[in-house]
C-alpha cells in the first residue's frame, strides 16, 4: 500500500517471523549460539526461553533456513498439546515413516532403528517443539525416552524446547526432574534495550528502503520505542500502523502525531488517560479539602476569629488568672499598700487579665478584639476569611491537551512564557510526563500557580 510513497522495496515491518530480517541483539546471539552448538555437537536437549514476541521463533527459523542444504531432517511441532502417542505419530509422519505397531513402546523401538540409519548416513534429526510450556507434563516426562536413543558417544535425536518463561517453572515440576537434568544448554532472549530497539527499526528500514530516507521523525521513533517496551513484534505492529496512517495523511516522514493517533486506536490510550487524570484531579481536590479542614484557621462556631488568636487568648487568660492570684497575695490585709509588680515584654506577651482597674477605681473589661487587632497589625495572625479564601485558591487548574500541543506551548499559555523554568515547573507537578515533547491529546495537564524559587 505505502511502498512507493515511502520509497520501499518491500514491507519492513511484517509481523510474521521472517528470517531475512533477523536482528541479533546480545541475547539473540546467545540463543542462536546455544541452538547451533547443541545440534551440531549432538548434545540432546536445548531449551530457549523468552517472553511473547521477543523473536524465539524467528531465531529457530533463521537457523533452520541456514541449514536447509545440510544433511538434516527437522520435525517442527507447532501445537504441543499432544499425548506421547500423538507426538510419536507426528514424528513418524514428518520422517515419512509408517508405524508397524500402534503401541507407543513399539513405535519408539521402530524410531530408534530409523534414527540409527540416519546417523550412519551422517544425517541429523532435529525435533523442535514450539510453545513447549503448553505441552502436558505427562508427555514431557515421556519425552526423555527419546533422549535415551543414543550411541555410545552421541544422541540420535536433537530436541529443542522453545517456550515462554513459564516453561522454566514447568521443567521444575517434581515429575520432570529427570528431564530437566538432561537439558544440556539453555538461553533466554530478553526484550530489547532502548538503543537496541532503535537499531532494530533502522536495521529493518535499511533492508527495505530503496532511497535511504528516514521513515519516522525522532519524536515518532522515541514514542514507538517507549510504547513497544522492547518487544520486536510490538515494534513491528506500531511501525506498520504508523506508516499506514502516515500514508493516508500523505505525511513523510511519519510524525509523532500519527503515532499518537494509532495508539489511541489500538489500545484506547485516550480513555485510559482520561480515567487516570480524573482520578488524579479527584485526589488533588480531596487533599486540598482535607488540608483546609485540618488547618489551624478552621474552627467551627467562631467565625472571624483565628485559631492562633484564640490559642493566644487562652494563654493570656491563664496568665491573667495567675496574675490576679499573685496580686491578691501581695495585697495582704486591708489597708496595706500594694506591692508593685515588675513587667517586661511587648503588649502581646504581657499577661492581659479580663478586668482592669481604671483610674477612678471602677472595674472595666479589656476586649479580646483589642488583642487580636494588635496581633493582626504585627502580622502574627490572619483573619479567618483571608486564610479561607487563600485555601480555596489552592485547587489546581487543569487543561486538556489538544492535537499538536507540547509542554512549552502550554507553559506559554498558562504563565505567559515558555522559558525552561516554567516548563520544568509543569513537569515537576505532572510527574507522569517523562518527555515534554510527548504528551497525548486528551491528557490532562495540571497548571499550578507558579511560585518563584
Amino acid at each position: 500500500m505505502y511502498l512507493a510513497f515511502y520509497g520501499l522495496k518491500k514491507e519492513p515491518f511484517h509481523t510474521t517471523p521472517d528470517p531475512n530480517f533477523l536482528y541479533l541483539s546480545p541475547s539473540h546471539k546467545e540463543a542462536m549460539g546455544a541452538i547451533i552448538y547443541g545440534i551440531e555437537r549432538r548434545k540432546g536437549f536445548v531449551a530457549i526461553y523468552g517472553e511473547v514476541g521477543v523473536g524465539k521463533t524467528t531465531i529457530i527459523r533463521a537457523y533452520l533456513e541456514k541449514t536447509s542444504d545440510r544433511k538434516q531432517k527437522t520435525v517442527y511441532i507447532l501445537n504441543p498439546v499432544l499425548s506421547f502417542h500423538g507426538l510419536l505419530t507426528d514424528i513418524f509422519r514428518s520422517l515419512d515413516l509408517v508405524p508397524s505397531h500402534d503401541d507407543s513402546a513399539e513405535m519408539v523401538n521402530q524410531l530408534q532403528e530409523a534414527l540409527i540409519q540416519e546417523y550412519r548416513r551422517d544425517s541429523t534429526v532435529v525435533l523442535v517443539i514450539d510453545e513447549a510450556q503448553n505441552m502436558p507434563v505427562k508427555t514431557l516426562e515421556q519425552l526423555r525416552l527419546l533422549s535415551n536413543l543414543e550411541t555410545s558417544t552421541d544422541k540420535l535425536i536433537q530436541i529443542v524446547l522453545i517456550g515462554q518463561p513459564e516453561l522454566t517453572t514447568l521443567l521444575n515440576h517434581p515429575t520432570l526432574k529427570s528431564l530437566n537434568q538432561r537439558i544440556a544448554l539453555r538461553a533466554t532472549i530478553h526484550p530489547l534495550q532502548q538503543k537496541e530497539s532503535q537499531a532494530y527499526i533502522e536495521h529493518r528500514i535499511a533492508l527495505s528502503s530503496s532511497t535511504g530516507a528516514p521513515l519516522f521523525t525522532q519524536g515518532a521513533m522515541k514514542l514507538i520505542i517507549r510504547e513497544a517496551q522492547g518487544i520486536p513484534r510490538r515494534i513491528n505492529i506500531l511501525c506498520d500502523n504508523a506508516l499506514i496512517t502516515g500514508y493516508g495523511k500523505q505525511q513523510k516522514p511519519v510524525s509523532i502525531n500519527e503515532v499518537r493517533e494509532i495508539l489511541v486506536d489500538m489500545n484506547g490510550s485516550r480513555s485510559s488517560y482520561l480515567v487516570k487524570w480524573a482520578v488524579g484531579v479527584a485526589v488533588v481536590i480531596l487533599l486540598a479539602i482535607g488540608a483546609f479542614l485540618l488547618s489551624p484557621i478552621f474552627l467551627p462556631g467562631n467565625a472571624g476569629v483565628s485559631q492562633v488568636g484564640l490559642s493566644e487568648r487562652d494563654s493570656q487568660n491563664v496568665r491573667a488568672t495567675s496574675s490576679e492570684k499573685m496580686s491578691q497575695e501581695s495585697i495582704g490585709q486591708p489597708g496595706e499598700p500594694l506591692m508593685p509588680m515588675a513587667s517586661s515584654g511587648s503588649e502581646i506577651d504581657r499577661p492581659i487579665p479580663h478586668t482592669d482597674r481604671g483610674g477612678d477605681g471602677v472595674m472595666t473589661k479589656t476586649p479580646v478584639e483589642k488583642v487580636i487587632e494588635s496581633a493582626k497589625s504585627d502580622g502574627k495572625i490572619r483573619d479567618h476569611t483571608e486564610a479561607a479564601s487563600k485555601s480555596s485558591s489552592v485547587l489546581p487548574v487543569t487543561r486538556a491537551v489538544r492535537e499538536g500541543d507540547n509542554l512549552s506551548q502550554i507553559a506559554n499559555e498558562a504563565y505567559g512564557s515558555s522559558s525552561r523554568q516554567y516548563v520544568e515547573w509543569l513537569r515537576r507537578h505532572n510527574p507522569e510526563i517523562s518527555d515534554p515533547d510527548i504528551i497525548l491529546p486528551g491528557q490532562k495537564i495540571v497548571l499550578p500557580e507558579y511560585v518563584k524559587e
